[in-house]
Parts: C-alpha cells; structure tokens; sequence
C-alpha cells in the first residue's frame, strides 16, 4: 500500500514541472575549519544570473563578490567581517562559493547576520548554518526576517 501511495504521489509531483524545482533557497554555512572561519554559499546559479545583475551567464568571483557585499552582512563580537571569494565550483543547476571569513575566533560570543541574498526570488529563503564554538545552529531568512543576532 505504501509503495501504491508513494507511486501516485510520484507522478502527481511529475506532471507538474514546478516540483521539481519547489524549495527556493539559498544556504549560507559559516564553520571553523583548523585556524579559519570559513563562509560556504550554495545556491541556484540560474536565480543568480537572472536576479543578481550578472554581467554574463559565467559567475565570476568579482560579480558574486559585489553582490555579495551588497546583500549580506557578517558580525562577529561587534567586528565587521567581509568574506573573501577564494573558489566557485558550478555543477548542475547549483554554484558552491567558498569564501575565507577571518581567522579562527576563540569562544565567539555574538553572531549578527543581515542577508538579503536573492531576496527579490519568489519565495526564496536563506539557510543561515552556524557551526562554530562546537555547536550548530541553523536559521531561515526570507523577506519578512532579514537579520538574525545569536548569543553564544
């Protein structure tokens, strides 16, 4: 019965070409790796080029770098960081950013994010990972909560 339920469900999902794209979102994953914090971004290549004012249909480091400046803030303990772009790897429909935030911060106390990262996509929300101090936290921003400050 159980594969019967998942079947119908399967094909009802099929026939509406929407579905296969339905969580618009983009994941922002900031974590401690040996001596640096570093930022990783995972998001919709396609929304980016459209909504982002890509000057081409190949992301560069220096367009996702403007707009990433733009539309994202990162505090920690009262210091503003900017992140630096060191590699875009773009696989199939996703592009993965991989940026160098600053070097490690021992017992972070405050985590201030503003993030306002395709925010002009339909319904598309921003996963806001913190993995740091050995503990993990997760936050979703979309256009009614912009900004999110955790105390540690």
């Amino acid at each position: 019965m159980k594969i019967l339920i998942v079947t119908l469900f399967a094909l009802l999902n099929f026939n509406n070409p929407n579905s296969i794209h339905e969580s618009i979102s983009a994941t922002f994953n900031v974590i401690e790796r040996g001596h640096v914090l570093m930022l990783e971004i995972d998001f919709d290549d396609e929304n980016f080029i459209k909504f982002a004012e890509s000057k081409s249909l190949h992301i560069s480091k220096e367009d996702f770098s403007k707009y990433l400046l733009k539309t994202t803030s990162w505090i920690i303990d009262g210091k503003e960081l900017i992140p630096k772009i060191l590699d875009i790897e773009s696989g199939e429909h996703h592009t993965k950013a991989i940026c160098f935030l600053s070097k490690k911060i021992e017992n972070i106390k405050s985590v201030q994010v503003k993030n306002e990262f395709l925010l002009n996509v339909e319904s598309h929300s921003n996963i806001i990972m913190l993995d740091i101090n050995n503990t993990f936290k997760d936050y979703r921003l979309y256009k009614e909560r912009r900004e999110i400050k955790v105390d540690y």
